[in-house]
């Protein structure tokens, strides 16, 4: 973000506008933290399009029209981008009293940054910080800028949870009140965008809390009305379920102290991980399946909760179940058996310091998939579609696939090592078939 900043820094000042761009919003806040810098926001007065269009052909970048109303583009280069807006208002203080958090309501004059300033944090511009964000930022709290900007873009109500989650901060009282009060509003939202941030909040290490306090300031219930049904005392069950996935997510040492690593893996997916805490929050009668499709999630994400609805019960019969069935049920999970594991210790509130029938269950699939399976798998397939059609004269039918089926179990279950080995289990099957 460095590098295109300095660029746009050297064209605002060879075009005469530095005095009228800032920097302005999250990229404030993350400067002011010290932390990478994701999202460069400048504000200028005047017509931001055009600018952004000269800047695009100065820099022989891409022009990238984000909001034509509000006059919001995005400028892209080598991977970087920057987006240029048209100040609100008719100053940088109006501008800024249209924003939602008093984190996210401060600017900083473009003039001054050089590549310097950008690569240390020693030597900052001016902050320009009507509302006492920078304070707000130290104490970690979350601070509506006022509670008619909130009535003028419902979504803030749940950006102000997201943010909490994201930065770890607390949300002040005043700001849970207008939430609580206004929470309504939020069905005047696009889907699209509620989604959106709702998928912010998922996906972070740690937002029981936040889930628990849109919950309790009536939010949840005007996001997902669905939850009317249920009673308090079985939404409370699913609220501490829910807390249980991120501690096994946060925890996978504690739960699988030998296959952590392999879990860890998929779960680098975030979706993987919004889904699954999904699911638990809304198991009941699929209601997570139907929430996903409400809420516009891909074709990936709505298939990846119905196969956690649809199988999670395998995994709590798995009590005294013979090694062949658990290699079939390897077989046709494979790795997504982690979100069923998760799933089922988490909706049954288990603790990795208890020994439990489904906890260890787990942990002996887990053994047979990552010792045994894994392993086999790499000798596969010890004998192909192509091997049938030209040793044995087959043609592709039922029986040619049932021949593939069993060598690929049979190789699963220990059984067979080698090609040799298929091309005399496949003699023998077609004895039986009188094919031979």
């Amino acid at each position: 973000m460095n590098t295109i900043l300095t660029l746009f820094t050297d064209f605002a000042r060879k075009a005469g506008i530095t005095d009228n761009a800032f920097i302005v919003g999250g990229a404030v806040r993350d400067i002011l933290m010290n932390k990478e810098i994701k999202d460069m926001d400048i504000a200028i007065m005047g017509d931001a399009l055009k600018i952004a269009r000269r800047f695009a052909k100065d820099i022989d970048g891409s022009f990238v029209l984000l909001d034509e109303d509000f006059e919001i583009a995005r400028v892209v280069k080598d991977n970087q981008f920057i987006d240029i807006c048209r100040m609100r208002g008719s100053t940088i203080y109006d501008d800024l009293a249209d924003r939602d958090i008093t984190a996210n309501a401060m600017a900083m004059p473009l003039h001054p940054f050089t590549y310097s300033l950008i690569h240390s944090f020693t030597h900052l511009p001016e902050i320009i910080d009507p509302f006492n964000g920078r304070d707000d930022l130290k104490h970690g709290i979350i601070r509506m800028v006022s509670e008619e900007n909130l009535i003028k873009d419902p979504l803030r109500l749940l950006r102000v949870f997201r943010f909490a989650t994201s930065l770890d901060f607390k949300i002040e009282n005043q700001t849970l009140f207008a939430v609580k009060n206004l929470a309504p509003l939020i069905k005047s939202v696009a889907v699209e965008r509620i989604t959106e941030e709702l998928k912010h909040i998922l996906k972070a290490k740690s937002s029981y809390e936040t889930i628990k306090s849109m919950h309790e300031n009536n939010l949840l219930i005007q996001i997902f009305p669905e939850i009317s049904s249920i009673s308090s005392e079985i939404l409370n069950s699913i609220l501490q379920s829910y807390e249980y996935v991120e501690h096994i997510l946060n925890n996978l040492l504690l739960y699988f102290p030998e296959d952590a690593g392999y879990i860890s893996n998929y779960f680098a997916d975030s979706h993987r991980i919004i889904c699954l805490k999904l699911s638990v929050l809304f198991s009941t009668d699929d209601m997570a399946e139907k929430i996903a499709v409400r809420l516009k999630m891909s074709n990936k994400e709505i298939e990846f909760i119905h196969n956690i609805l649809a199988n999670h019960h395998h995994i709590k019969m798995l009590d005294n179940t013979d090694k062949i069935t658990l290699i079939k049920l390897i077989r046709e999970f494979m790795d997504n058996l982690y979100p069923l594991m998760i799933f089922n210790i988490a909706m049954g509130l288990i603790c990795q310091l208890k020994e439990h029938q489904v906890l260890s269950s787990c942990r002996e699939l887990l053994k047979i998939y990552h010792d045994e399976i894994i392993p086999r798998m790499s000798i596969m397939p010890l004998i192909t579609g192509d091997d049938l059609i030209r040793e044995f004269h087959l043609k592709p039918s039922p029986l040619f696939k049932e021949i593939l089926d069993t060598i690929e179990s049979m190789t699963l279950e220990g059984k067979l090592y080698s090609r040799e080995d298929a091309i005399k289990e496949t003699e023998k099957i077609l004895k039986l078939r009188s094919v031979m």
